[in-house]
């Protein structure tokens, strides 16, 4: 069954909110969609998830011994079984991750639970760097950075890789290549005060690049040496920002449903307020550059505050609505997105990530930092599921961390060879970066 903008809107009055997972309601029984075939030109949206995400009240034991040692170990933060919905291999989903009930019920969810790593810190920095790094054996460049290298086209794609964040993470660094930084509509339109002048009021796009052209075919007429890449580079932004309007701007667009942090978002904080809208916003700008034409291949987002070592009963609910909210607007808001190379939901597959999990122990009012973490993605060409055991919450190592089940090299070698479609080799050379070891294993959600 697929849920039309139109459904989705009715879905959003208080009546429908129990149709479709959001917080306090039951969410209803429906039949898994099968996965879509892996699209042509598949995009990669990335969420950072940035503090540590305290993922076992996200994802909560519903039943046995791992519900027991987790009932004993959180005996006041715990998630009450009327605040879960049950998912699956002894786990619920709890109901203040808005909107995530509706996409794992229809199979669009996989998730990783217990992924980590061997020797692991709980440094937010030193975790972020080794996750960002992606490699057996880490040399400073990241994984999605590395994935750059290979794919992009040596003189070309200047705008295939994106963070609308205003930093440049470690992950999206390669040894030639890095991604572009554009947080705002208006970011990657030829700079304004550089308008004007011999180039015209409106400015001439075509003079600039006929400008760039001359550079490019002559570049010994009196320039530095390297006048002619510097024009090259110059004109293939240029061209890529080209057709998004008569000034080379963005045009404007009026998502297709409403996020956290819209007025009309009817989901709220626990004291009434309104969510957090940071990554709705992020979220909004990277559906924008899509429907304006873009053709970028990996999106970089982030979203913080889930370093939740006090009051985190309230704090970690708001988190979870905010973050559940904008992942199902902005997957529901892509089915409006018509690109060149298809539908929009049908090309676009979510990761999100955390640096690592918590400790099942709670402290007075929160959790420390842990281990083991969760991942997931979400996707029309994923198939739902758990991949990778839920950890034993009961079987701790010697510093009461849990042990972690899943490499998170095997989630980065699956999203590069299944879903953007590089060759196993070259995967498997990415991620070992040389390193006498077996392939890391591909988990079975695309």
């Amino acid at each position: 069954m697929r849920l039309t903008r139109r459904r989705f809107l009715q879905g959003l009055t208080a009546a429908g909110a129990a149709a479709w997972g959001l917080p306090g309601c039951a969410p209803a029984t429906r039949a898994l969609e099968p996965a879509s075939p892996r699209p042509t030109r598949p995009i990669l949206v990335v969420i950072n998830i940035d503090g540590g995400n305290d993922w076992l009240n996200m994802l909560p034991p519903t039943a046995g011994q791992n519900r027991s040692v987790y009932e004993q170990r959180r005996p006041t933060l715990r998630v009450l079984p009327a605040g879960l919905v049950e998912i699956g291999a002894g786990a619920g989903l709890n109901t203040d991750f808005s909107g995530m009930s509706l996409l794992s019920d229809r199979g669009r969810v996989a998730w990783i639970p217990g992924i980590g790593m061997n020797n692991p810190n709980l440094s937010h920095f030193v975790s972020t760097d080794l996750w960002g790094q992606g490699s057996a054996q880490p040399g400073g460049t990241g994984w999605l950075g590395r994935y750059a290298d290979a794919a992009f086209a040596p003189a070309g794609d200047v705008l295939r890789g994106i963070t609308v964040t205003n930093d440049l993470p470690v992950m999206l660094r390669g040894q030639g290549r890095s991604f572009v930084s554009i947080t705002s509509p208006s970011g990657f339109v030829f700079p304004s005060s550089l308008r004007g002048g011999l180039l015209g009021a409106p400015w001439d796009a075509g003079l600039l690049e006929a400008g760039y052209d001359a550079a490019v075919s002559d570049p010994g007429a009196g320039g530095p040496p390297g006048l002619a890449y510097a024009a090259q580079v110059g004109k293939a932004f240029l061209s890529a920002t080209q057709g998004f309007g008569t000034d080379g701007t963005l045009p404007p667009r009026t998502p297709a449903v409403p996020y956290p942090g819209d007025a009309s978002y009817p989901v709220r904080r626990l004291d009434g307020g309104a969510l957090s809208g940071g990554l709705a916003r992020q979220l909004k700008l990277v559906a924008r550059m899509l429907a304006g034409g873009l053709d970028a291949q990996v999106f970089f987002t982030r979203v913080g505050g889930f370093d939740t070592h006090a009051n985190q009963q309230v704090e970690h609910a708001n988190l979870m609505r905010a973050l559940g909210g904008s992942i199902s607007a902005f997957y529901e808001d892509l089915a409006d997105v018509q690109t060149e190379s298809g539908n929009a939901q049908d090309r676009t597959m979510i990761l999100a990530w955390s640096e690592f999990g918590r400790r099942v122990q709670q402290n007075q009012n929160g959790t420390d930092h842990g281990t083991a973490g969760l991942a997931f993605c979400v996707g029309r060409g994923v198939t739902g599921g758990f991949y990778g055991a839920y950890p034993d919450l009961g079987d701790l190592d010697g510093n009461g961390n849990l042990r972690f089940t899943v490499d998170f090299r095997s989630l980065y070698a699956t999203v590069l060879e299944r879903w953007l479609g590089l060759p196993a080799p070259a995967t498997d050379a990415l991620l070992l970066q040389g390193a006498a070891l077996p392939a890391y294993p591909r988990l079975g959600f695309v």
